[in-house]
């Protein structure tokens, strides 16, 4: 005999669309605060799935701090990630809204629409003050989730990635909570809202002592119990200062983890509940609210409207998520609502098949090339597709489906693949991040492949990309090819050829490999980028610039490529040619900070100071954080003799990105014209750590050691080393002279004549 559906199907449409039905009469959030106001704070914990936490069901105690917080607030059992990608889903929790109608469907490429409303944002309008404090670059500033925020603490120092995923660029859970607690301490006197995002349990699993030793098995569950220690910390300071009585404290997370399961090492390629059930608690100070739970299936889009309604403030009417406050009384009878979920990922990076999902309280339909259809209740590791053997169950499912997305999806925001600034998305290339700007709109009516049974192909890929991040290049090389050998229809997997290519420094070949992921993928900018930096390593310049322009010809005409060409020629000191390329760039991308940038270094090295503040002032209006921003600024500053302005911003720009060498080295020059001594030599010493290979920096540590009469031995070796990196004509004589007066100093007059007589005819010969 067939099981029934649970819910007339007249019913769940009208759950599914999200229109008002008659309800169980909900808690007054207004008669609860009773005119107090109470303070917000959020955690999102990434990568957690539900089944890892104590309070969840997991049996070993690695998670006390969030199992108590749930004993005294309310849990929701059944919560449903969105998808299971960082970006995507953050901007769920944020908005209110699906992926479906935010348009943020990947991470990297895709920015968080200014149109929407966020939960910072509608905060703020209260009268609210607001902070966020993340842990990730998935999570930085530039891809829109700052909306709102007075503080947004991210500063991720690309420079010192050479061989990383963007994944793998993050700060562990303790330097995060220490920056949140230092903010709660100066404003616990004000209303806030803050955001707190920690990362660990996403990949590398490298949880620290002891918990590494402890879980020596279960490095993920390591992390996860790693996590909770720091969020015992934030627990200590919410009751020492008092805040925790005037506080609703939200604790979930983004997405969870497969760990094997369904043969996905990770998240983000299928849309099975370990990827989606995620934790979601509500800490309130009301006592009826206290130990209570939830068994229905509710949504991270819920986050928001509930939130805003425990505040007293008006939730936003794009918002597709609904307030689960009505529940907050530990409602036995469950609602039969409808959880969207989706993953791109497999189409955008490998051109296979998108994943979409809908589930009620019982049954989870995915809508694949084969499609799956799965008793919660009875098969909760989906294990037994049943969509022949409940075909009644499967129709009326994919019913409610279509119209839900259909629904969902009207007056769609279009995704802005130009608000990614020219200089992220190099860097990003440069770094071997696999994504793309493609368009979802171009993507469709395309019959691709079902990502079930391409997930041992991925899983292989994703393994030699590993393999090759380690260095072992040979052996990535010959997993990859024998990949695409078997299928060469993978760009992504040439576009990962090509990245290991170009670690080993084979630029040939890399070029053949990016070239080829061109091909299958024709609109990916970053293939485009990456070929012509090939060229660009073969010292051929000329190649590089008549490739992209290749492709402006063929109609791909992207302002990322004239922002490539201009800083390809930039860096070789041929501004001539740099020049049209950046305006070019600025023309057809009017808000490119970018560019403005850029246009402005030119207009400094040529003295052309208005020029140069025209342009450095409309790129802080555009990014205020772009990096070398604030280091032009502060040569601009330098130029019109406001040195403690310029000092100021040098070491702004150094705060967020620590191995800014040139901004060390000028900060350093700027305390000697100061006679600060001391700061000089720890600044050059910081410079000399971030870049060995710049020969100044070794000159002026010398020098100094020469003004304090000691370690002139020393000083003597490291003004041998400066000379041996080469530095130019105009700074050469300087190196020459300092030999000169060390050597006199340590009475070896005859050494000491020779290097100033070479120091001479140097400076007559420059």
């Amino acid at each position: 005999m067939k099981k029934k559906i649970l819910v007339p199907v007249l019913i769940l449409i009208v759950s599914a669309i999200l229109i008002f039905i008659f309800l169980p009469k909900k808690p007054s959030s207004s008669r609860l605060r009773a005119g107090q106001d109470y303070n917000v704070i959020l955690v999102t914990i990434d990568t957690l799935r539900a089944d890892r936490v104590g309070c969840y069901g997991y049996a070993p105690d690695v998670t006390p701090t969030i199992d108590r917080w749930a004993a005294q607030g309310v849990r929701f059992a059944e919560c449903i990630s969105q998808t299971p990608l960082t970006l995507p889903s953050h901007t769920t929790i944020m908005t209110g809204t699906l992926p479906i109608y935010h348009g943020v469907r990947d991470n990297g490429g895709f920015v968080v629409p200014d149109k929407l409303e966020t939960l910072a944002e509608s905060y703020k309008s209260a009268g609210f003050k607001t902070a966020a404090f993340v842990s990730a670059y998935v999570v930085d500033s530039k891809w829109g989730l700052n909306q709102g925020f007075d503080y947004y603490f991210d500063s991720f120092d690309l420079g010192r990635f050479e061989k990383i995923s963007l994944g793998e660029v993050q700060r562990r859970a303790e330097d995060t909570i220490n920056e949140a607690l230092t903010w709660l301490g100066k404003n616990k006197d004000d209303r806030f809202f803050v955001w707190i995002h920690l990362y660990d349990p996403h990949t590398p699993y490298d949880p620290p002592e002891p918990y590494k030793s402890q879980l020596a098995d279960r490095p993920y569950v390591g992390e996860i119990a790693y996590t909770d220690s720091q969020l015992a910390r934030l627990e200590d300071y919410l009751q020492s200062s008092g805040l925790k009585d005037k506080l609703f404290l939200i604790v979930a997370s983004d997405h969870g983890e497969s760990l094997g399961q369904h043969g996905e090492t990770t998240h983000g390629f299928f849309v099975y509940q370990e990827t989606l059930h995620v934790p979601l608690i509500f800490i309130t100070p009301f006592k009826q609210f206290s130990g209570k739970s939830y068994a229905g299936v509710v949504t991270l889009a819920d986050l928001m409207p509930t939130a805003l309604e425990l505040s007293g403030i008006k939730i936003p009417a794009e918002v597709q998520g609904q307030s689960l406050i009505r529940y907050f009384g530990g409602q036995k009878k469950t609602d039969d609502r409808l959880a969207y979920a989706e993953t791109y990922y497999p189409r955008f990076h490998y051109g296979w098949s998108e994943l979409r999902s809908l589930q009620n309280n019982r049954y989870k339909l995915i809508l694949a090339p084969v499609p799956e259809l799965y008793d919660l209740t009875n098969d909760p590791k989906e294990e037994k597709n049943l969509v022949y053997a409940e075909k009644k169950v499967y129709e009326e499912l994919t019913a409610l489906a279509q119209e839900f997305e259909k629904k969902a999806g009207e007056k769609a925001i279009q995704a802005d693949f130009s608000s990614v600034d020219e200089d992220t998305k190099e860097r990003l290339a440069a770094l071997g991040y696999l994504g793309s700007f493609v368009d979802p709109a171009k993507l469709k009516g395309q019959k691709l492949a079902d990502p079930k049974d391409k997930i041992n192909i991925f899983n292989e890929i994703s393994k030699a990309r590993e393999i090759g991040l380690s260095g072992n290049f040979d052996e990535a090389i010959a997993a990859l090819n024998k990949i695409l050998q078997e299928d060469q229809t993978i760009s992504d997997g040439f576009f990962a050829l090509g990245n290991v290519y170009f670690k080993a420094r084979r630029f040939k070949e890399a070029a053949g490999a990016f070239t080829q992921a061109l091909e299958l993928k024709p609109d990916d900018s970053f293939a485009v980028i990456n070929v012509a930096n090939c060229y660009a390593a073969l010292g051929q310049v000329e190649e590089a610039e008549k490739f992209i322009l290749a492709q402006v010809k063929r109609g791909f005409d992207d302002p990322q490529f004239y922002h490539v060409l201009g800083s390809l020629y930039a860096l070789r000191g041929n501004y001539d040619k740099a020049l049209p390329y950046f305006e070019e760039c600025l023309k057809k991308n009017p808000n490119s900070a970018s560019a403005h940038n850029a246009l402005a270094a030119i207009c400094l090295n040529r003295d052309d100071l208005v020029c140069a503040e025209e342009h450095l002032e409309a790129a802080r209006a555009l990014n205020p954080t772009l990096l070398n921003l604030r280091y032009n600024l502060a040569q601009l500053r330098e130029k019109q003799n406001r040195l403690e302005e310029a000092m100021e911003l040098y070491q702004q720009e150094i705060a967020d990105s620590p191995n800014h060498f040139k901004a060390l080295f000028n900060l350093a020059r700027l305390y000697r014209l100061q006679h600060r001594q001391e700061e000089e030599l720890e600044t050059l010493l910081l410079a000399l750590k971030a870049e060995p290979s710049f020969p100044l920096t070794y000159f002026y540590l010398a020098r100094i050691y020469l003004n304090q009469g000691q370690n002139l031995n020393e000083a003597i070796d490291l003004v041998k080393k400066g000379l041996e990196l080469k530095p130019d004509k105009e700074n050469l004589p300087l190196g020459y002279f300092l030999l000169a007066d060390l050597y006199n100093r340590l009475g070896d007059y005859a050494r000491s004549e020779e290097y100033a007589r070479q120091g001479q005819e140097l400076l007559k010969s420059r």
